[in-house]
């Protein structure tokens, strides 16, 4: 047996896998914000499963992410080239915070590494990679002695140079690692040129070392204590796993990890239904994720910028807006409604939940206008308080000066805005038509949502997964074991590059072989890819693309050629191609849960059911998921409620069950 879970900002999710007989079966515990491994161990006790029968637990998480947004961070103290002090609090000079350029006010957030923990040495590598100047090693054993003594817990190491020859980063490194547990050097983790984003992701991993160290070796001894038979492991922001070691030593890659679980799953699904483009559309508690899969490919990005922080390690392209089912709506001096992005959470959760929320949430909207009913909660073990949820409503209403059911319709028109400008934005502002990608929706809140959402930008078919509330937990066992690693190869793309880069990708590739086996896995089935950073000359910024290292020059120019123009709109033949980075990424598959057959129900709705909808009260039919009929189509407006999430079908649109036991629903 196989394990997945989600850790969500509300609920955590549980799937487990019986690989023998093929069943699936799925658990739902609320979150625990403070502690998140204790809503992990009480999902797998949940599950029933004997621990000694568990072969693999894959976890996604959202502690580093939280970590960062509420800044419960280590001291860690910074260490680099004499006179580059303050390149972390330089930066790139520009706002790094969305909707800020016009603030007159604004103030740049602080470094997580403050300036007082920010210390220099004399040393210094040529841009040419010679070490020109060695560190003194005794001078740096009284900067550890003196930092040790005074708090700090973690040690960033940051030189310049240092990804054309890390030697002087290699021997700082093991002085501070004699008295520090938790070490960081920038070439460790993100090996190439420019300095402040080398500098400013080896700061943030070295302020998480502590945090997630301590997580992850508390889980993974407690999963080992259960049964040593039980390998552990987590997804990471690039969509591939990362072991409980990894992520201890690398915790800036599970920034994005429960996201990433989701696109892993709607590939998976994708390639089983034969579709090489969709949506992947996740709306859960807190927010909404949205990412756009083409031709079957990750949707990779090389950067993100997270709080005004940049992030410059592999990840998956994913957008997100605070608006999930416990996003607080609000009225603010001027009348103006919001939705999100403070979210109820799990506790005390929508006023529906009966746990002393009182602010309307998105979730007491639906409920108001009759799509989420006492008897669809996501979880069995909740009931949904109906009263509750109008109260609380009524109270936003009577703020606005309007009826309960006008303001609940305007909660969820305003959350539906925010999700369709998510869809757009990965979309549209890339040069994809969002009309020619079905959208695939999950999460708790996502297939309650999606139909609007299509509605909006254009798109006529929906898609809803087996288990949409659990969808992301099952994707954690959708994932490959991956590693990745990078070297700058800076120079025009020519015959003499393509071969000195196809050295380089052999020398990584065996590097990362010897990683999968320092941890005890069989590195023999590692597939491998290659990645080029390119850029016409003269530009400052560069654009990955997959290629085959085999093909010619003309070829590789031209491959990147396309991906520009795609991206751009644009060529610029005229001007030459310039090599930046050469990236190998390493995947060990594993094996997916496949999805089990379809089982037709009775052909019955369960009931009917009064919705607001535009204005107007409507009768409905209610059906529960099992009991539909595959390929017979519901006529909206209809609702199709489950153990994990509730469909809404609006009118003009139809429900039919697939051949994988998804739900399809297409504009009429």
């Amino acid at each position: 047996m196989v394990v997945g879970i989600d850790v969500g900002g509300t609920f955590t999710d549980l799937v487990l896998h019986d690989r023998s007989a093929g069943g699936l079966s799925i658990v739902k515990v609320p979150s625990d914000r403070a502690r998140p491994d204790r809503a992990v161990l009480a999902a797998l006790d949940a599950c029933g499963a004997a621990p000694d029968r568990l072969a693999l637990v894959v976890h996604g998480t959202t502690v580093a992410t939280n970590a960062l947004l509420e800044r419960r961070i280590a001291r860690a103290a910074f260490v680099t080239t004499e006179g580059f002090r303050d390149v972390l609090e330089l930066g790139r000079t520009t706002r790094l915070v969305p909707r800020t350029l016009y603030q007159p006010y604004f103030r740049r957030p602080r470094p997580l590494i403050d300036r007082r923990d920010r210390h220099e040495t004399a040393e210094r590598t040529g841009p040419d990679g010679v070490a020109e100047i060695p560190p003194s090693q005794p001078a740096l054993e009284a900067l550890a002695n003196r930092l040790a003594d005074d708090g700090v817990e973690a040690v960033a190491i940051g030189f310049l140079n240092s990804f054309r020859n890390p030697a002087n980063e290699a021997l700082a490194r093991d002085v501070f690692a004699r008295r520090f547990e938790h070490v960081t050097v920038s070439t460790e983790i993100l090996n190439e040129i420019r300095e402040f984003e080398r500098f400013s992701v080896c700061a943030m991993n070295a302020c998480l070392m502590p945090l997630m160290a301590r997580y992850a070796r508390a889980l993974g001894a407690e999963i080992a204590r259960r049964s040593s038979r039980t390998a552990f492991f987590t997804v990471g922001s690039h969509g591939g796993l990362l072991s409980a070691e990894a992520m201890a030593r690398l915790p800036a890659r599970t920034l994005l990890s429960g996201p990433a679980a989701g696109v892993a799953a709607s590939m998976h699904l994708a390639s089983a239904l034969g579709l090489d483009d969709l949506i992947a559309f996740d709306v859960g508690g807190t927010s909404s994720d949205v990412a756009l899969i083409s031709r079957g490919a990750f949707p990779l990005k090389r950067e993100t910028i997270f709080e005004g922080l940049i992030i410059k390690l592999p990840q998956l392209d994913i957008h997100t807006v605070g608006a999930g089912g416990g996003s607080i709506a609000s009225i603010d001096a001027g009348g103006e409604l919001h939705v999100g992005p403070r979210s109820a959470g799990a506790a005390p959760g929508p006023a529906a939940y009966g746990l002393g929320g009182r602010d309307a949430t998105l979730t007491d909207a639906n409920v108001a206008l009759g799509r989420l009913g006492a008897d669809a909660a996501g979880d069995r073990a909740l009931k949904l308080h109906a009263d509750l949820a109008e109260d609380a409503i009524r109270t936003l209403g009577d703020a606005a000066g309007v009826a309960p059911a006008q303001a609940a319709e305007a909660v969820v028109k305003v959350a539906v805005a925010r999700m369709a400008s998510a869809v757009r934005e990965i979309s549209a502002m890339r040069g994809h038509d969002a009309r020619a990608f079905p959208l695939l929706a999950y999460g708790g809140a996502g297939p309650l949502h999606a139909a609007l959402v299509a509605e909006s930008v254009g798109v006529s078919t929906v898609i809803v997964p087996p288990t949409p509330g659990a969808f992301s937990a099952l994707g954690t066992l959708c994932s490959a074991l991956t590693k990745d690693a990078a070297e700058t190869r800076l120079g025009p793309l020519d015959a003499a590059a393509r071969e000195a880069a196809l050295a380089a990708a052999a020398r990584l590739s065996r590097r990362l072989t010897e990683e999968f086996q320092a941890e005890r896995l069989d590195a023999s089935a590692a597939r491998f890819e290659h990645q080029l950073d390119l850029r016409y000359q003269g530009q400052s910024h560069e654009l990955t693309v997959a290629v085959d290292l085999a093909q010619p020059v003309e070829a590789l120019a031209e491959t990147f050629e396309t991906a520009f123009e795609r991206e751009y709109g644009r060529r610029d033949s005229a001007r030459g191609v310039e090599l930046v980075n050469l990236r190998v990424i390493a995947r060990l598959p594993m094996t997916p849960p496949s999805f089990p057959p379809v089982q037709d129900g009775r052909g019955r709705a369960a009931g009917r059911r009064d919705l607001f909808i535009d204005g107007a009260w409507r009768a409905a039919a209610r059906w529960r998921r099992e009991d539909l009929v595959q390929d017979a189509p519901v006529a909206g407006p209809a609702i199709v409620e489950e153990l994990s999430s509730t469909t809404y079908v609006p009118p003009g649109w139809t429900c039919r069950v697939g051949r994988l036991g998804e739900l399809r629903l297409d504009r009429t």
